[in-house]
């Protein structure tokens, strides 16, 4: 039996690189990834990793996110990390 493809984290996807820079969890925001990670916003595609460790843009996770139930707004259209974490009832992590 194969398990439900779920959202695991935000990630941001290097556009020279094509590398994969995930979140270390849900509590984070697609802002402190560039942050931690030194990488500017242009340079990198904002999107989430599935649990299966699978990059997926805002669109797609969206579509897999509303399907399996981890978020109930069915008008989201792409999502945020900010989506993510308030369905989840999680708190955003605060950089120091």
């Amino acid at each position: 039996m194969s398990k439900k493809l779920t959202i695991a984290e935000p990630a941001l996807k290097e556009k020279k690189t094509g590398k994969v820079d995930p979140a270390p969890s849900k509590s984070w925001s697609h802002e402190e990834i560039e942050v931690s990670k030194d990488i500017k916003d242009k340079e990198a595609k904002r999107g989430f990793v599935t649990n299966t460790g699978k990059f997926v843009d805002r669109k797609k996770a969206a579509k897999i996110a509303k399907k399996v139930g981890e978020v109930t707004d069915k008008s989201i259209k792409k999502l945020h990390s900010h989506d993510l974490r308030k369905a989840a009832g999680i708190k955003k992590k605060v950089m120091r």
